[in-house]
């Protein structure tokens, strides 16, 4: 025999000896990954639409209110020029004025005024929805823009409760001090009293920090603010009809 205990044999490879494996082959059951269809919301779009949403629904509730208030003390013989008009007021008296434009489409059409107002609320949450989103199913858009336009219409009409609850609280409380009843509400009475000592009693058109218009009878009368100074007397006179032209009211001062 070769080998023996006390002898070593060395063996020197000259060829690198590689293992290799045969290759697996996948299992036919395994489920192939297949990509999801993430949605996508685009949130920078959806901060700048309400941001240019709110801009612009002020800027329709100012020419509104201001167009308003124009066409209003105008037949007073008042000119907005002369009036301190804040912003607020402005605001107030366009939202007053789109509401009551609202109410008066649904008196008179009950059932599709109210729907018409409803549809409008959900038409523009969807449109919203759908312009800053991707690959949303159409039962998700119709569920969220439903409630959001639940929500929109509710937070549009909450100043007009707001408004209603107050009157009901005032003719309340007027009835508790008073123990009158006034189910068909209140009718203001002013009076004025000038630096001369005179009382002018009738109706406040308006009042600012600087003048006040008291109409008495059919004359309009400017008040200094501070020393109860008449500044103007504006009387108004009914402007007969003519050929081709609807029946308006004019002024002239004196």
């Amino acid at each position: 025999m070769f080998w023996s205990r006390d002898k070593t044999i060395k063996v020197e490879l000259t060829t690198p000896i590689s293992l290799t494996s045969p290759p697996g082959h996948a299992c036919p059951h395994a489920a192939e990954a297949v990509p999801a269809d993430d949605v996508k919301i685009n949130t920078e779009l959806a901060f700048k639409l309400l941001v240019y949403g709110a801009v612009a629904s002020q800027a329709a509730l100012l020419i509104t209110g201001y167009s308003l208030l124009v066409g209003y003390y105008e037949q007073f013989g008042i000119d907005t020029n002369e009036l301190t008009l804040s912003t607020p007021t402005l605001l107030l008296y366009g939202y007053i004025n789109i509401m009551s434009g609202a109410l008066t489409v649904t008196d008179r059409l009950p059932i599709l005024g109210a729907g018409l107002l409803a549809a409008g609320y959900f038409g523009l949450a969807a449109l919203f929805l759908l312009v800053i989103t991707k690959r949303l199913k159409e039962g998700v858009i119709v569920g969220l823009s439903s409630w959001i336009g639940f929500s929109l219409l509710l937070i549009s009409f909450a100043p007009a409760i707001g408004v209603q609850h107050g009157s009901r609280m005032g003719l309340k409380d007027f009835k508790k001090y008073t123990q009158q009843d006034a189910p068909y509400g209140l009718d203001d009475i002013h009076t004025v009293l000038t630096d001369k000592g005179d009382r002018l009693t009738g109706h406040l058109i308006l009042a600012d920090s600087k003048s006040t218009f008291l109409l008495v009878g059919n004359k309009v009368l400017k008040i200094d603010g501070i020393k109860g100074r008449i500044i103007r007397e504006t009387e108004l006179r009914i402007k007969e009809p003519t050929a081709n032209q609807n029946p308006v009211s004019t002024v002239e001062s004196q």
